[in-house]
């Protein structure tokens, strides 16, 4: 009797210690739980004039990757054309969830107008195109498409959504296309 209480008692002590570790790690990316995305802006900018800052592996985005851009300044007002080379477009929002600037997953679908793009380099013609990211809780992030080569630019509505998981965050739909004929 006194063995199986020394063994009760091992087995309280590690779930305890299990428990009380499993508290004092930080939130995982999968962990944290985003409540809603608010928008902040929403525009087109000059995709030719924005730089870079680094380029992400995304093999279900249209172009393979993704590029985390340095400082993206929209146009006060829509070009007359927006469907060319040299445009782009997109959100910026701020999240809002727990833990407070904890890292969250993410995934953003672009939604593609028939007839969708073709990827010259492997073949496929995409209608969505997605992509995961990371943001802090609370912070400001930018999620955007740029029109950087022929193939890309598809005249139509493009709608991004924001997705955690299985519950979407945000939608928000851009009209690209030639300018208007005059009347």
């Amino acid at each position: 009797m006194l063995a199986a209480s020394r063994i009760s008692l091992r087995i309280m002590a590690f779930a305890l210690s299990a428990l009380v570790a499993a508290l004092a790690v930080p939130a995982r990316a999968a962990d944290a739980r985003i409540d809603r995305i608010d928008l902040i802006a929403a525009g087109f900018y000059d995709a030719a004039a924005t730089k870079i800052a680094s380029s992400i592996a995304a093999p279900t985005a249209a172009g393979g990757k993704t590029d985390q851009l340095a400082d993206v300044s929209l146009m006060s007002e829509s070009p007359a054309d927006t469907a060319r080379v040299g445009i782009g477009f997109g959100v910026r929002f701020r999240s809002a969830g727990e833990p407070r600037g904890a890292q969250a997953t993410l995934r953003s679908l672009w939604k593609i107008p028939a007839p969708g793009i073709r990827n010259p380099e492997n073949g496929t013609t995409y209608r969505e195109s997605i992509a995961e990211f990371t943001t802090a809780i609370g912070g400001v992030h930018w999620r955007g498409y740029g029109f950087n080569q022929p193939w890309e630019v598809v005249p139509g509505v493009w709608t991004i959504e924001i997705w955690q998981g299985d519950r979407k965050l945000l939608e928000h739909s851009f009209t690209v296309g030639p300018p208007a004929a005059k009347q």
